[in-house]
């Protein structure tokens, strides 16, 4: 009977913690399941989550040795440790249950992590089980399991990171194997900021004159380009890949996978300044897209954006064509319907006209339409196509519900990115408020862009509700330009700041500017 309380209590333990482990396991996964994103967070939250579970282990320790103290004769007192540490582990469970916006995804390899997180952990407490029966005092080494979960769950991580990518061959030798096969075109589309938007209103200029395949939403790591074109792959003329990176070698890796032709540079910019670097560590990994384009191809680039031009002189093998210099624009106007602008390719002409709001747009139709343009799509037909594009959720998109208007940005946010928003903003009538909780990853230039952020902010609205951690820095730089810090507000949360909207009578247009992923505070 002894034994099978003792099983019964370990598996209990075993599971509880694993459960209490999910809010890490989301973290590694919000993380790309590198361990330098976890540990990055740990920093940012000045190590929050640490103190938590250490928390957990600190009253399950006090508790277990003052019974143990009082009870050490009682034969049963060794089953107490591992009985303690499950009600403390579930009222864990239900204090962080609702802690962050994002839900853990169980793909197949969060399945697996966590598997091996439970084996783990059955394995640790099933070594505090054996050195109990020695010694009744250490029942309580089951409270040091509460401080272990982070680094199981980063050890976990490390275990099954060998097999992940064994695994991960087989979808790419699959996705290279039907590309070889299928031999569609293909478009490799990346940047600091701009990419699904370019995406998509390439794909719309295409489709004139060609059957497309793009991944789909942001769709731009190396599994979820592969898992694009093994399911979704037919007899497409042209296949459009969207690349991300938040490491030097990610976009590298891509091309490997896809051997693109043609190429599109949207941007370059500080996004992800934290694990890149400096703005020339930024271009560099932009450019291994140009690199990775053979003799015969074509790279796009946006020639709006200065760090993006200067590519250009890098020398790339193959063709280059510019945006503002090959197609440009002229006669641009944004209001709260659109934008209006007139294309310019040579001697020809062509007005367009689109819903899709804020100035970058124009720039984009022009990098986009070098494409189209090299690959024979006329003219008419890019204006057609960007007349009837439709706006990218969370993208400057326009929701409109009565008395308030809501222009929602909140995918990510740069600074060129943020101006923009405003901007738009500024032409809309109403109070204007904007919720945001600033710029991320921005290393070293996070706080003077915050800063400056915030002196846009006292320009372009009459209320900032400021959210997070860097909500200080926005304050500083908005109060600096004159901005009432009665007009400012502090919030720990989004919806605290949407709550407070309430308190605002009248006709309201609300920019959701960037939302933060758990991983970041």
């Amino acid at each position: 009977m002894e034994f099978y309380i003792s099983v019964a209590l370990l598996a209990a333990a075993a599971i509880l913690s694993s459960i209490i482990s999910i809010p890490m396991l989301k973290i590694i996964q919000l993380s790309g399941y590198k361990a330098k994103g976890v540990t990055a967070w740990w920093k940012s939250t000045k190590y929050d989550v640490l103190v938590r579970y250490a928390a957990l282990m600190l009253f399950s320790f006090i508790t277990e040795i003052i019974f143990f103290t009082c009870f050490s004769a009682v034969e049963w007192i060794r089953h107490c440790g591992v009985a303690f540490y499950c009600i403390f582990a579930a009222v864990f469970i239900v204090a962080v249950k609702n802690n962050g916006a994002n839900k853990i995804k169980f793909t197949g390899r969060m399945v697996r992590l966590f598997t091996v997180n439970l084996i783990l952990l059955l394995i640790l407490g099933g070594g505090v089980a054996v050195a109990t029966y020695y010694s009744v005092y250490c029942g309580t080494l089951t409270a040091a399991i509460g401080m272990l979960v982070p680094f199981v769950a980063l050890l976990a991580n490390a275990v099954t990171c060998p097999f992940e990518k064994l695994n991960n061959l087989k979808y790419v030798k699959r996705a290279k194997a039907k590309l070889t096969e299928k031999a569609p075109i293909v478009i490799g589309i990346t940047g600091s900021f701009g990419k699904t938007t370019a995406k998509n209103l390439l794909k719309d200029m295409l489709l004139a004159k060609y059957t497309v395949l793009a991944t789909p939403g942001s769709y731009n790591t190396p599994m979820g380009v592969c898992k694009t074109i093994n399911n979704d792959l037919g007899d497409e003329k042209i296949f459009i890949a969207e690349m991300g990176a938040r490491y030097k070698g990610d976009i590298k890796e891509l091309c490997d996978i896809v051997s693109p032709v043609y190429g599109i540079i949207t941007a370059v910019g500080d996004m992800h300044a934290e694990t890149m670097g400096s703005r020339m560590d930024i271009a560099d990994v932009k450019y291994e897209l140009a690199a990775a384009l053979p003799d015969s191809g074509t790279l796009a680039l946006n020639g709006y954006n200065e760090d993006c031009k200067a590519l250009k002189e890098r020398k790339p093998l193959c063709k280059v064509t510019v945006a503002g210099e090959d197609v440009a624009y002229e006669n641009l106007t944004i209001d709260a319907r659109g934008t209006s602008f007139c294309l310019v390719v040579g001697d020809k002409r062509q007005n367009v006209t689109t819903k899709l709001l804020g100035a970058h747009i124009a720039e984009t139709v022009c990098t986009c339409a070098c494409i189209a343009i090299s690959l024979g799509v006329e003219l008419s037909d890019i204006a057609a196509a960007v007349e009837n594009a439709q706006p990218v959720e969370h993208r400057l998109q326009l929701l409109d519900s009565g008395a308030v208007t809501v222009i929602d940005d909140a995918f990510n946010a740069n600074p060129i990115g943020a101006k923009n928003a405003l901007d738009v903003l500024k032409c809309f009538d109403g109070i204007k408020v904007i919720i945001t909780p600033g710029f991320v990853e921005l290393g070293a230039l996070e706080k003077p862009c915050n800063v400056e952020l915030g002196k846009q902010i006292a320009d372009a609205t009459d209320y900032a509700f400021l959210v997070g951690s860097r909500a200080a820095d926005i304050k500083s730089g908005a109060v600096k330009a004159g901005m009432s810090e009665e007009k400012i507000k502090l919030f720990s949360t989004r919806d605290e700041a949407v709550e407070a909207l309430k308190s605002i009578d009248g006709n309201k247009v609300v920019l959701f500017e960037n939302d933060l992923p758990d991983n970041i505070k």
